[in-house]
């Protein structure tokens, strides 16, 4: 049976792994099973590979985040509303990668959990708290792209600056408030298999709520967004005869699929880990396999820079510019494209935002 017992390195039992005690801490641990818990952990070999791969993952994407966010802070021509969204992101990735990962990192080199209880608890709240605030902010943004491409009247009637307010605001406090609880610093207890902190089955209701407030709720959103977006498209495009609406169309789905893409990859980094916690709830699969996810996990959280960069040319050419990697262009005439014309470009793309998706064939806007 199941049973719970501090343990600090002065009184370790025997068959507890090294990698369990710290000099100042004093865990709760689940001591099921607890002569055989040091083969279930993971393998030195496999938190070693683990932290050198997400070193190189966290250390790329703190630089890509960074990167993008001096670009749309300091390019005039990228200063708009996709682009704050875009720093909003880049944001909560800094945050996610610099403590959360930072963490697991540190603990996978150590072999335990460096800090307190407090902060192991916090950590696994903190994880799942900025995957929320990140996946409602796709899920606000993917309202925002379904007022731009299907609603257009009515989106140049709305405060732009109100809504991106509200945005920022609604993606952050939403998660806070299940961080704000008197619970908080007994909700959880060490896993030296996982070496870290896990919710205790008591705070099952706490669990499934951040699950449908904070995962699922933003991800219908979105889904239901962008299947009205793509219907409204496929229903308009035959439609469009103008290059310049033409170029709105392509503009406004390309924004469109680089957030879906952001979503993607949010569930894509988290559904490996959730997906396995709720089958093996009794953490008998092996904890190499653990350390395989998480490091999938702190990967994918690297890897938005990547998305910004392929999908956003205008992002792309300022990255390679301020790190002097930009190639000379070209127009199609072969001949340098001069600051006027990428200037006289840029105004035409912004403009196109406020060409309506139902406009009729041809007509000028």
């Amino acid at each position: 049976m199941s049973t719970m017992a501090a343990i600090s390195l002065n009184s370790r039992p025997e068959g507890f792994p090294s990698y369990f005690t710290n000099n100042s801490v004093v865990y709760a641990v689940n001591t099921t099973n607890v002569t055989n818990l040091e083969n279930r952990g993971p393998s030195d070999t496999a938190l070693y590979i683990g932290g050198i791969i997400m070193l190189i993952a966290l250390l790329c994407g703190l630089f890509g985040n960074f990167l993008v966010m001096i670009v749309c802070f300091t390019k005039r021509d990228l200063s708009n509303i996709i682009n704050i969204f875009i720093i909003s992101l880049c944001i909560n990735d800094i945050i996610n990668l610099g403590f959360n990962n930072s963490l697991v990192l540190l603990s996978y080199f150590l072999g335990t959990f460096p800090a307190d209880m407090l902060v192991c608890e916090l950590l696994q709240h903190l994880t799942v708290l900025l995957m929320g605030s990140s996946l409602w902010h796709t899920g606000l943004i993917a309202i925002h792209r379904l007022i731009v491409v299907v609603f257009n009247t009515f989106y140049k009637k709305i405060s732009k600056k109100a809504y991106t307010i509200f945005v920022l605001i609604f993606a952050r406090v939403v998660p806070l408030l299940f961080i704000m609880q008197p619970s908080l610093g007994s909700m959880a207890y060490y896993e030296p298999k996982l070496i870290r902190c896990v919710v205790k089955k008591d705070f099952g209701p706490f669990t499934l709520l951040v699950s449908v407030f904070l995962m699922m709720l933003p991800s219908v959103i979105l889904i239901l967004c962008y299947i009205a977006i793509f219907i409204k498209v496929h229903q308009s495009s035959r439609a469009f005869r103008g290059s310049r609406q033409r170029e709105w169309l392509k503009r406004e789905i390309k924004i469109t699929k680089m957030f879906g893409m952001i979503f993607l990859l949010i569930l894509v980094g988290y559904l490996p880990y959730g997906i396995t916690r709720a089958i093996d709830k009794k953490l008998q699969w092996n904890g190499d396999f653990y350390v395989a996810i998480t490091v999938f996990f702190a990967v994918a959280n690297s890897s938005n820079p990547i998305v910004y960069g392929i999908m956003d040319k205008q992002i792309r050419s300022a990255c390679f510019q301020i790190l002097g990697l930009r190639p000379v262009d070209v127009n199609k005439n072969g001949g340098p494209i001069t600051l006027h014309s990428k200037l006289s470009h840029v105004d035409t793309c912004v403009d196109t935002e406020d060409l309506p998706l139902n406009s009729s064939p041809g007509k000028a806007v």
